[in-house]
């Protein structure tokens, strides 16, 4: 504090000024100087006049923060009528070992004894940490008291300093409570404190108020006491041995929604319902939150509740209730969190960036993350939203008369909320910048009306969450973050638009229809890998073309997650979307199909490959897609320009296309003539099903003609400790601070390459470029992002063969690859020979090359922890060194009466090649195999190439530790574990020496040297 920030202190107080240097405070007739030393303000002094006794100095220096809480104090008990000769400050006991701590205030009584002690704290994270030690062990207070034991009431104060003075007091009454220590002494206190006390408005001199809370009272929450409150709620738990934390906070979930419910209907002068009241027993505790709670879950869920189905001891259990003993314990823990809660306020019409920071701490305490759910972390929600071009959707709707120029925003698998709540501070940061004469009529008073507040949200926001407890986190993060009004659905995100009875307003369809169409803007991280998913989707047939590529043990849920956003957007609509890394290039149908989706239905605009430290319950490597859900006519037209083109006689235009696609300009008309009746469907309403069903020549004929000058950027977060420098955040494991820790650079701004807090057209950063990307404008790379981002023709990334395969992002960042360099022990002399291209798959079709994926078992019946005659390889005995097999290392027991097929075990002029690997660069490693290794098995990570031909077999072994096929080796890490099956080592396009007869001499040679 300088010495300007304490005039200011001292004026809200009531302090004059008497001189340059002297200020001055009359409480009838009474005063108190302070004496000014603008050069440091430690050295300013307290005069508290002649009444007050002063025990020591240090009292009347302003050498801590909390020297003016305890002038403020001094200043509300003589404002109260309290006599200065009956107030000490700093009073000090003997103890055994000295002197005993300072107690801040002392108020005696009118004739003998003491009438109250009151400690004093600085606001927020100070004050909760010392209530925190009064109920855990007495603290400070009790220690004093009970060399005192007069001493009718404790007192915990605070007070901050604005325009005028806030203070929150809390009082024990000590009436009740015996003990000749203070361990006794605090045993004996139920740990109730009286709300008021001493310094409320109706409590007079010696006489205190036990007050019960109006709306009023609430005090609003800041960031100490944020952390504060969220410690509180952490020690509370600890105290009462709670040891079930995700039931715990799903608990102080409910009592929040209490809280809201409570604030968000009742008015500034009414007492409220969540309190502990004076008269309160539990039974009545529990009646009004049993109320409230009903309340808040049908008002902001739509959920039905039935008393004879709701409990709630089942709600409000922290721990099992099962007699009166444990029915106490329970209710004592409500209680405290009660008391802890009741004197803030919760519920805002704006954002709080407060509450925000103390529900993510809860959020990552206590919230487990399960079934495919990986929270997106704020940044990279905000990221999304800064990417999205909101600016653009307002003014084209301004432009066009609309009388809705607010975008609207789904999140169809919302979690914790994170991108419903950036996207609201985003949109709001767009409506404060908007010059709403621009508009007319209805339009601008409905603009006017709405956009100094977040009203707006119960139109234009909408979240689905599946889990009912996540739907619950979600409203309350949505109020918390001032937008409580934001649609939150507790469904599924793949229900039925016209048989789900819980969706509502713009997800409401009154006839079945696949596809909606509502929405301007989805952002998204929709759950992975669900497996059995299928069964849950009561009408998967009818809602989903893609449905038919999945059975009932499938569990790429991502894919139909993709189909979703599609239904769910307008023409031309923004997608922003999280998926595993495996929708660019997994081969099963469901993939390919979701691909389809992705390359007709929409446009691409950006794919960020985003590494194992984005997320923290999970390594997996994800894809950030961002797209435009293509107009219905952009479709039409294409298809009917290429119809058109094909039977014309404008021979270079359908050479170009011939040659994308690797197929004759004759086999290309053919195959649009036998799809006409699907591409003249394209535009309707059975688009998706037309896309499925086109025949792959004329798919990527189609994609070829409307992306032949489309570009895209390709984005890659980078490894190890490069991913935190991009994303802006880590994963903290430090005791008490768990969670994400945001990075900051010299300016205190997020250290990320993704956004920009406050310059949305920073070049440095990501977002600017998706942005513009959706605009169809495309500026260069800056050089700061060159090993992260880069602009592509969508064309160039897309493989023209039947599995429409995307390269992933990061196989165009030289960083990217983990080997580059040849692992052949007498280098890459095959390079030096003319060459020819094989594949493999052609090979082993016409029964020249046999292959097989090693050998896989039942570890509980087969594996033995000793040595035996039959053992299996794994990727640890094939050497990067020499390229053999090498024994020494350790090896897999089976039982000796375990059979080990002959396919299994390698033979002379075998290839051993590991097929997956958690390093890129165990990855594609070979051995070749010189003498039978009869009852050893290759593990279920190898394969072998057993070519009929040794020559060859020794040209591919060669071909497979070169530069070259490293090279695309360091192309291919998967999400978590790298793999690289047979068509993947094919699609390398393998090279081997025309002449093999002086190839094999030239090896030999080598190898013998």
């Amino acid at each position: 504090m300088n010495s300007k920030e304490l005039n200011t202190k001292l004026v809200a107080l009531g302090f004059k000024a008497f001189s340059t240097t002297e200020s001055i405070i009359d409480i009838d007739g009474y005063k108190i100087t302070v004496k000014l030393d603008d050069s440091d303000v430690s050295k300013s002094i307290i005069d508290y006049g002649s009444g007050i006794k002063i025990w020591h100095k240090s009292s009347s220096r302003f050498h801590q923060d909390e020297t003016i809480v305890v002038l403020e104090c001094v200043i509300k008990l003589l404002r109260k009528g309290y006599p200065p000769n009956k107030i000490e400050l700093e009073k000090t006991w003997p103890s055994g070992r000295g002197t005993s701590g300072r107690l801040d205030v002392l108020v005696k009584n009118p004739k003998k004894g003491v009438f109250a002690m009151i400690e004093c704290k600085t606001w927020g994270g100070e004050y909760e940490k010392e209530r925190n030690n009064l109920i855990e062990d007495g603290g400070q207070l009790f220690s004093y008291a009970v060399q005192e034991r007069s001493t009718k009431y404790l007192s915990l104060y605070t007070s901050r300093i604005t325009t005028d003075a806030e203070y929150q007091s809390e009082c024990i009454d000590l009436s009740s409570l015996s003990g000749t220590s203070n361990i006794e002494l605090h045993q004996s206190w139920d740990k109730n404190f009286v709300t008021g006390g001493i310094f409320a408005t109706a409590a007079s001199c010696y006489n205190i108020a036990n007050i019960e809370i109006k709306k009023k009272d609430l005090k609003e929450l800041d960031h100490d006491s944020g952390r504060g409150m969220f410690h509180s709620f952490a020690e509370i738990l600890r105290r009462h041995a709670v040891s079930d934390k995700s039931n715990a906070f799903n608990k102080i979930f409910n009592l929040f929604v209490c809280k809201i419910y409570d604030e968000d209907t009742h008015a500034e002068n009414d007492i409220l319902d969540f309190q502990w009241k004076p008269s309160d027993d539990y039974k009545k505790l529990i009646e009004r939150l049993s109320k409230l709670y009903q309340n808040g879950i049908v008002d902001y869920l739509q959920l039905p509740i039935e008393d004879d189905y709701f409990s709630p001891y089942s709600e409000f259990s922290f721990v099992d209730i099962y007699n009166k003993e444990s029915y106490n314990n329970n209710f004592k823990i409500v209680r405290e969190i009660v008391e802890l809660l009741q004197r803030y306020q919760i519920k805002y019409t704006q954002k709080h960036q407060f509450l925000g920071d103390f529900f993510e701490d809860l959020l990552n305490s206590g919230i487990k993350q399960e079934a495919g759910q990986f929270f997106t972390p704020t940044p990279l929600a905000r990221f999304f939203t800064r990417a999205m071009p909101i600016t653009k959707l307002v003014n084209d709707s301004i432009d066009n008369k609309s009388q809705h120029v607010i975008p609207s925003v789904i999140d169809f698998a919302c979690g914790a909320g994170h991108f419903l709540t950036e996207a609201i501070d985003e949109i709001e940061g767009v409506i404060r910048s908007t010059d709403y004469k621009r508009m007319i009529g209805r339009a601008q008073k409905h603009f006017i009306a709405i956009r100094d507040n977040y009203y707006w949200a119960k139109d234009y926001i909408y979240g689905i969450e599946k889990d009912y407890r996540l739907s619950k986190t979600t409203k309350i993060a949505m109020f918390l973050n001032g937008d409580g009004d934001a649609v939150i659905v507790n469904s599924d995100g793949l229900g039925s638009f016209s048989n789900d009875s819980t969706f509502r307003d713009l997800l409401k369809s009154d006839k079945h229809t696949k596809e909606l169409g509502n929405f301007d803007i989805l952002v998204s991280n929709p759950p992975f890998s669900i497996s059995g998913f299928a069964k849950d989707l009561k009408h998967g047939n009818t809602d989903f073309d893609l449905f038919d590529k999945v059975t009932q043990k499938s569990s790429e849920i991502e894919c139909l997650f993709l189909e979703r956003a599609y239904q769910l957007l307008k023409e031309g609509g923004y997608l922003g979307l999280i998926l595993p890394l495996s929708i660019l290039n997994n081969e099963n149908s469901v993939y390919i199909g979701a691909r389809r989706i992705m390359l007709l239905g929409f446009q691409l605009v950006g794919l960020i490959e985003l590494r194992d430290k984005t997320f923290k319950p999970t390594n997996t490597t994800t894809v950030s897609v961002f797209a435009r859900k293509r107009d219905k006519r952009e479709l039409n037209n294409a298809a009917k320009e290429l119809q058109r083109l094909l039977a014309g006689k404008k021979s270079s235009d359908l050479s170009d296309i011939a040659a994308y696609i690797g197929a004759e300009p004759k086999l290309l008309k053919e195959k649009v003539s036998e799809n006409t009746t699907y591409l003249n469907k394209l535009g309707g309403k059975e688009t998706l099903a037309s896309i499925l069903k086109l025949d792959d020549i004329v798919f990527s004929a189609l994609l070829y003609r409307l992306d032949k000058h489309t570009k895209l950027y390709i984005g890659y977060s980078g490894e190890k400790k490069d991913q935190e420098h991009f994303l802006g955040y880590r994963f903290s494991k430090s005791r008490g601070q768990e969670g994400v820790e945001i990075l900051l650079d010299g300016n205190g701004k997020i250290d990320s390459r993704l956004y920009d807090e406050l310059d949305c057209d920073n070049t440095q950063k990501v977002s600017y470029y998706i942005r513009n990307s959706f605009r169809r404008v495309y500026p260069p790379v800056h050089e700061v992002l060159n090993k992260n981002l880069k602009l592509e023709n969508v064309t160039d990334l897309v493989s023209s063969n039947s599995s429409l395969i995307i390269d992933n992002p990061s196989k165009h960042f030289e960083s990217r690859h983990i080997s580059l360099e040849s692992i052949s022990p007498v280098g890459d002399f095959i390079d030096e020979f003319p060459q020819k291209s094989i594949k493999l798959r052609e090979l082993r079709d016409n029964g020249l090359l046999f292959y097989t994926s090693g050998l896989t078992y039942s570890k509980k019946d087969s594996e033995v922890p000793y040595e035996t005659s039959k053992r299996v390889l794994t990727a640890s005995n094939i050497s990067l060194q020499d390229g053999k097999i090498d024994l020494s290392t350790k090896l897999i027991y089976l039982r000796n009466e375990f059979v080990v097929p002959d396919e299994y075990q390698p033979k002379p002029n075998d290839i051993v090649i590991s097929n997956a690997s958690g390093s890129i660069k165990h990855l594609g490693k070979v051995a070749w195999v010189t003498k039978p290794l009869k009852d050893y098995a290759v593990g279920g990570f190898l394969g072998i190439y057993r070519f009929k031909d040794p020559a060859m077999a020794k040209a591919v072994y060669y071909r497979l530790m070169s530069k070259k096929f490293r090279s695309h080796v360091g192309g291919l890490r998967g999400q978590n574990i790298n793999n690289l099956d047979f068509d993947k080592v094919d699609n390398c396009g393998i090279e081997i020496p025309t002449d093999l007869d002086k190839f094999i001499k030239e090896a030999e040679k080598r190898e013998n040297a």
